[in-house]
């Protein structure tokens, strides 16, 4: 008798904040990674940016005052010795500047997470959200796919 058997793994990709700039108010965090859960092989998995599990980022700093934010972003998640591709497309970043940010509503949507991106920060600072999609193999092997996701974000002196 043949068996066959579906397995799945984890993907996870972990964020890291950067601010090379200091002053008293400027902040970087982290909040969530974006999180693609249980995965089969062959079968991509898209994650928007407007999902909560997105990856999520928030500056703060004095309103008003403009920042540049640029990422570094992955194109493959790794186990061990083994990879999985992942796209990170030219409309799956979200930013929002309200007081009560709204992922499903930003402020400014389907932003390029490739390009260096400029704004203003508003009296909570901003609040960033970035999806993607991980495209696993027809013969992926199991296991805990991450990789990191850095966003820098730089006050430009406006």
């Amino acid at each position: 008798m043949k068996r066959s058997f579906i397995y799945s793994f984890i993907c996870v990709i972990s964020l890291v904040a950067m601010l090379p700039v200091f002053a008293a108010d400027e902040s970087v965090t982290a909040n969530s990674n974006l999180v693609f859960g249980t995965m089969f092989p062959g079968i991509p998995k898209t994650v928007d940016k407007s999902s909560t599990n997105a990856a999520e980022f928030s500056v703060g700093g004095d309103a008003g005052a403009e920042v540049t934010i640029d990422f570094s972003l992955p194109t493959y998640l790794s186990s061990g010795g083994n990879n999985m591709q992942i796209i990170f497309y030219s409309d799956g970043c979200a930013i929002d500047s309200n007081s009560s940010p709204n992922q499903s509503s930003p402020t400014y949507d389907d932003l390029n997470p490739w390009q260096t991106l400029t704004y203003d920060l508003g009296s909570n600072g901003l609040t960033v959200w970035i999806g993607a999609k991980a495209v696993p193999g027809f013969r992926q092997p199991a296991g805990a796919y991450t990789a990191d996701i850095i966003l820098t974000v730089q006050y430009t002196g406006f």
